[in-house]
């Protein structure tokens, strides 16, 4: 792990609402340097309740952090940098006014936030980036401040880090066996861990933070209620180091209830999956780390191996076949309900579907069920189904993960299919008919335009994505009324042949009747390949000319 403060800064970013006033149980003194220290004591109480080790202050950081606080309350701001000749300029960043008062480092991280101290405290707290930084393993030394200049409560923590310790392996928040941990966040944080859109309460953000700078992957994780219920999340976005991860649930936990939770994640190249309970009660249920999970129904997977599906035109379509081993104790068995074994889209997204991918798929979100009548504990079954490549150019990746419908989804071991769309049409203009000239409201005789394929895909007749046709340019339908038996109002033709191959040329031919009004009309044609792209525009008019 690198952090420069380019980056490391930003673990400061704002909780941008009013503080909540949550009631804790640590006296709050009146002085400046009392309030700093019952702000570090609640910081360490924090971590201590986690497992994670608890740090000293400094007074060169809690001069800094208490410079910035008395900023940013005299200045009504809630920020990060300061701007000099505003009353209380100590230095642009943290980093510069931690130096100022002669501490250098470059690993040091700020947090910020309104309300009262230990109110400040708590919320940095709750939000996940913010926590991030005041649970790290690798934290050394935190300084804070605290300010009511003006009227203005300011709270600022500064940390500095040591990459180089590995204190803890890992630390958890909640951790494991931690109780009355709360049920609901508010999802005030900038920037935001959920999804836009969304709106709070949540629940309780749950985390967990690897120390040395490991990298931390995520590919998946389960929350569990009483009886093995599985709780939906969001998986917020890894912001600023790749060390954690962080689901939000998406509604508020309940009261007095233990949840398990299990995240499989790889950590510098490892699979491994970390699991462990926590309440939101005084107690925790059964007693056990696994107390909230459901017992095992011996229906277990191992991805073995998969086909690969070449790079394709858009609209193509590519058989791709996977193998999963049965690594559990009960045979998977085709047409049998609770025993047949299906492949899923994980999360049961239709997406894919919407993207036109599917074809002749069992439903939007099942690619297929196992090829074998019947697949016995430590056999392989085989999934096979097709995909049509969407017509925009780029690769889509649909994860898939098996699932027996109505009883339980097997392991999710981050396995997916990548479908690669390569758009490349391209045409030249090579002839075109005579330019007619008509009598008002004369029907012309057949016209054509002939284009070249420049590109290195074939242009076929009657697949949208793949079919050539001839367009008025950028859709104008002001020539509408010229078409005669024209595809739609700015589409005058769809290519001749059947097929026209790379170096081929295909041909466009239509007609037109003359509008009834006499004078020299110029319609400008250009190939298009609808839904996917338009083909070169090379100033191709068709100009006609109505006499009386």
């Amino acid at each position: 792990m690198r952090w420069d403060f380019a980056r490391a800064a930003l673990l400061g970013a704002l909780v941008s609402l009013p503080v909540s006033l949550a009631i804790v149980a640590v006296p709050l003194s009146s002085t400046v340097d009392a309030s700093a220290t019952d702000m570090l004591a609640l910081t360490n109480q924090f971590r201590h309740a986690i497992g994670s080790p608890t740090v000293p202050t400094d007074p060169r950081l809690q001069q800094a952090a208490q410079n910035h606080a008395n900023y940013n309350s005299a200045n009504g701001i809630l920020g990060h940098f300061e701007t000099a000749g505003l009353p209380y300029y100590t230095g642009y960043g943290p980093r510069d006014r931690l130096i100022a008062q002669g501490w250098t480092t470059s690993f040091v991280s700020e947090v910020a936030t309104g309300g009262s101290e230990l109110g400040g405290v708590q919320q940095l707290w709750d939000a996940p980036y913010h926590r991030l930084g005041l649970m790290h393993p690798n934290a050394t030394t935190i300084g804070w401040g605290h300010s009511e200049l003006n009227g203005r409560q300011s709270n600022v923590g500064d940390i500095v880090y040591n990459f180089g310790i590995r204190p803890v392996e890992f630390v958890r928040s909640p951790a494991n066996m931690q109780t009355n941990i709360p049920t609901s966040w508010s999802g005030h944080e900038s920037p935001s861990p959920v999804p836009s859109g969304t709106s709070g309460p949540y629940g309780y953000p749950i985390m967990v933070v690897y120390s040395a700078g490991q990298n931390v992957q995520f590919r998946a994780a389960e929350l569990y209620g009483p009886n093995g219920a599985r709780l939906p999340f969001y998986l917020a976005p890894q912001q600023f180091e790749y060390d954690y991860q962080v689901i939000v649930p998406q509604r508020p936990l309940a009261t007095n209830t233990t949840y398990h939770v299990r995240f499989d994640i790889t950590v510098a190249g490892t699979w491994l999956t970390n699991e462990w309970d926590f309440s939101t009660g005084s107690t925790i249920s059964g007693g056990g780390p696994t107390s909230s999970l459901p017992s095992d129904n011996g229906l277990h997977s191992a991805w073995t191996s998969q086909t690969q599906v070449p790079a394709m035109q858009p609209a193509s379509t590519s058989q791709v076949t996977l193998l999963f081993r049965n690594s559990g104790t009960k045979t998977w068995t085709r047409g049998l309900a609770g025993s047949q074994v299906a492949l899923g889209v994980n999360g049961d997204s239709a997406a894919f579907s919407a993207l036109g991918m599917n074809v002749g798929w069992p439903s939007a979100n099942r690619v297929a069920v196992q090829n074998e009548a019947s697949v016995g504990p430590g056999a392989v079954a085989s999934f096979t189904f097709v995909v049509k490549a969407p017509f925009s150019a780029g690769t889509v990746r649909i994860p898939l993960r098996p699932v027996v419908d109505g009883v339980a989804w097997l392991e999710d071991q981050g396995v997916f299919v990548p479908v690669t769309t390569v758009v490349d049409y391209h045409s030249r203009w090579v002839a075109e008919s005579a330019f007619p000239t008509l009598r008002v409201g004369q029907l012309s005789g057949p016209l054509s335009i002939s284009f070249r394929n420049a590109g290195s895909q074939s242009w076929i007749r009657g697949t949208l994505g793949q079919e050539a046709r001839l367009a008025v340019n950028q859709d104008n339908a002001q020539w509408a009324a010229l078409g005669v038996n024209w595809l739609s109002a700015n589409r005058v033709a769809s290519q001749t042949e059947a097929t026209v191959v790379p170096g081929g040329v295909g041909t466009f031919t239509f007609q037109v009747r003359a509008p009834m009004t006499p004078g020299l009309y110029a319609i400008h044609l250009r190939p298009v390949i609808d839904a996917v792209t338009w083909m070169e525009d090379e100033g191709v008019f068709l100009y006609i000319t109505v006499t009386n």
